[in-house]
């Protein structure tokens, strides 16, 4: 497994950033079968593995925990788990949500992961993210005078800020604690710095395998899964002849018709705007004639917009190296 550091400057005001650095795999393995668990309505599923290490016995109190799959035909899923009824299931047992929003694929036979390797790894929370960021951020109990982050949602940006103590992660309107928010892997977000200039520095698992996205018709925030930058070729963003009509990208030389990403440039304080032209593979900047399909615009130190016109729930990222 390669292992990497990726340092980012992240200046005072906006900026965006990804998490494609994993901090360490819980546990890593081998598929060896899958049993059925529903109850109550919820689709669940026990994975055990071919090792002699109890999947209970990784997962550390207070820390979210997903399984993804690095072999194999379903290469790139994730599947959230359930830390509370692993801890409580037969030992060896990792339970799965397959109903979970964070989970890739919701549908899954009770053969087709037996054979593939795969890893239990952390996610990435707001309280993780503080721990990597250094001078310190700085917390208010006045929302608009503390270090915060944007999480992007189809119909608006949230604001987390972090409270005077240092430790509490609140949003407006709300007294819950949200410093153990998930950030998924497949998320990038915004950060909100208003004490000054910063360094985030992310070390760890670089991930080996191909990376899934669920693309959601209309507007989401997406991460590339990898620390490095790329093409919107290399990312996938191709109309694709061979896939359902229904499911793949859309092009069009008229922009508002136009599927696109929108990346942000915190040196101009707005996103920049990337369609698709009707052939279905060149990208072009809004206003501009210059091809940028080869162009690596999509970095790992940014936020990344994508707008849609037909979902996807089978959206696969290559790994690029």
């Amino acid at each position: 497994q390669p292992v990497g550091i990726v340092c980012t400057d992240v200046p005072a005001g906006l900026s965006g950033v990804q998490f494609p650095i994993i901090p360490a795999d819980a546990l890593a393995s081998t598929v060896a079968g899958q049993t059925d668990m529903a109850t109550g309505g919820r689709r669940l599923q026990g994975i055990v593995f071919m090792s002699t290490t109890l999947p209970s016995s990784v997962l550390a109190a207070g820390t979210s925990y997903y399984l993804e799959i690095t072999s194999g035909p379903l290469e790139g899923e994730r599947f959230e788990v359930d830390e509370a009824l692993t801890a409580t299931a037969t030992p060896g047992v990792l339970v799965i949500d397959l109903d979970d929003a964070n989970t890739t694929q919701s549908t899954l036979l009770l053969t087709a992961l037996t054979g593939a390797k795969a890893a239990i790894r952390p996610h990435m929370t707001l309280t993780r993210l503080q721990a990597r960021v250094s001078p310190a951020l700085v917390g208010s109990n006045v929302a608009s005078q503390a270090d915060g982050v944007m999480v992007f949602t189809a119909l608006s940006a949230v604001t987390y800020y972090l409270r005077a103590d240092g430790v509490t992660w609140r949003k407006a309107g709300s007294t819950a604690d949200f410093a153990h928010m998930i950030i998924a892997p497949d998320q990038s977000i915004m950060l909100q710095m208003r004490s000054g200039a910063k360094e985030l520095r992310q070390e760890g698992l670089v991930r080996a395998n191909a990376f899934r996205i669920n693309m959601k018709p209309g507007v989401q925030s997406a991460a590339t899964g990898f620390p490095e930058s790329l093409s919107p070729v290399e990312f996938g963003a191709t109309t694709n002849l061979l896939a359902p009509q229904l499911t793949t990208w859309v092009g069009s030389n008229q922009q508002s018709l136009a599927d696109g990403i929108l990346v942000f440039d915190p040196s101009k304080g707005s996103f920049v705007t990337y369609y698709l032209r009707a052939d279905g593979i060149t990208w072009r900047a809004s206003g501009s004639t210059v091809d940028l399909s080869a162009n690596k615009f999509l970095k790992p130190d940014s936020i990344i917009m994508l707008k849609r016109r037909n979902a996807d729930n089978q959206g696969i990222v290559p790994r690029p190296y």
